[in-house]
């Protein structure tokens, strides 16, 4: 197991950021959210990234930083319009090629080959709706990074149409922490009492989560829906319609390594990102992402939007308790001498999780 200095060594913690957020294809956001003349500022690791689609729709990832005097382009989050630089004004378009200069008269280097300076680019892919960055110059294609998980990307983006709840919290624990947390059920009970215990539509102990960990980086579980609550959400078919992607189970997939993607019969996705922003400080930015219905009545689609605001309060809850317990974890590391315990058959995915990291030569330590 994972020394508890892995948890609480700031110098361990830049290798991390150096080496593993480097190599590794990093989830970065949604193929629909920049639709139209948009751009986001986001970061990976230590490195801001500006992400647009260039002129044939491609995902692109540049370095947010101006080809003139390093101005940042953007700040982080959702924009509307060209890329435009905040300091001087030059404009760069689709492909990162500065295409207006204020007084261009003045950069003769730039109007005689204006490819030359544009803006520093790192490899960009995408599956389905779910685009990932790797900062390194070298390292397999996305396809081959993801294993398993590329079908299940593929197929989960069909018909996904709308991020209907979003935020970002820090959590006062390391990103290993948060991950691990979120990869067992066995603190269930103690921290989501009211919760996720209580949750309508789960199957209960008779039917076990089963765990699929064949991939040597990635894994998922899927939880069977009780019989009866499907049954009684089936007289209700006529009135919601149907779904790209039905399936009768909670699934949840870890893809390493700080992206989860969850969810209850496909009607709806909750993705989570886990950033590492300090060696005790993980920032989470949560989406919950709608999909397209087909055949609904006004009445059923109300009756959505209910579950769905449901579903969201619910959501906020959970991270919330899990954010605190996640807090006592680092404090405890902090203090720990010896490696943690792994119960078996309940915490086997953490175990997973942590022979993953120790397959990235990450025990620098």
């Amino acid at each position: 197991m994972l020394s508890p200095s892995l948890y609480t060594n700031p110098l361990h913690h830049h290798t991390e950021i150096d080496g593993l957020f480097k190599s590794s294809w990093i989830f970065v956001g949604l193929k629909f959210e920049l639709s139209g003349l948009s751009h986001q500022g986001v970061r990976v690791g230590n490195t801001n990234l500006l992400l647009q689609c260039d002129s044939q729709g491609k995902p692109r990832a540049y370095l947010n930083v101006c080809s003139h005097r390093h101005a940042q382009l953007c700040e982080p989050g959702k924009h509307t319009g060209v890329v435009r630089c905040p300091y001087h004004g030059w404009v760069y378009d689709r492909e990162g090629v500065p295409v207006g200069i204020p007084q261009k008269q003045a950069f003769p280097q730039v109007v005689a080959n204006p490819t030359a300076h544009r803006l520093a680019e790192f490899a960009c892919e995408a599956v389905g709706q779910f685009i990932f960055v790797r900062k390194s110059s070298d390292g397999p294609g996305l396809q081959s990074y993801l294993g398993n998980q590329y079908d299940f990307l593929k197929r989960a983006s069909q018909g996904m149409a709308s991020v209907q709840d979003e935020f970002r919290k820090d959590v006062a624990a390391n990103w290993k922490v948060v991950i691990e947390n979120s990869l067992e059920g066995y603190h269930v009970p103690n921290v989501h009492s009211t919760t996720l215990m209580q949750a309508d539509g789960m199957g209960r102990e008779a039917e076990a989560p089963q765990f699929f960990l064949q991939d040597p980086l990635h894994s998922y579980l899927e939880h069977a829906a009780d019989a009866d609550w499907v049954k009684r959400f089936d007289r209700m078919a006529n009135k919601i319609g149907q779904w790209p992607w039905r399936f009768e189970h909670y699934t949840h997939h870890f893809i390493f390594p700080n992206l989860t993607v969850t969810s209850f019969m496909g009607y709806s996705f909750h993705i989570q990102q886990f950033e590492p922003t300090a060696v005790d400080v993980t920032t989470v930015q949560s989406r919950t992402v709608g999909v397209d219905f087909s055949n609904a009545t006004a009445a059923g689609s109300k009756m959505m939007e209910h579950i769905h605001a449901d579903g969201h309060a619910f959501t906020r809850k959970v991270f919330d308790e899990d954010a605190g317990i996640c807090k006592r974890v680092q404090a405890g590391v902090e203090q720990a001498i010896k490696p943690t315990l792994l119960a078996q058959g309940l915490e086997d995915r953490v175990a997973h999780f942590q022979r993953a990291y120790r397959s990235q030569n990450m025990l620098t330590q």
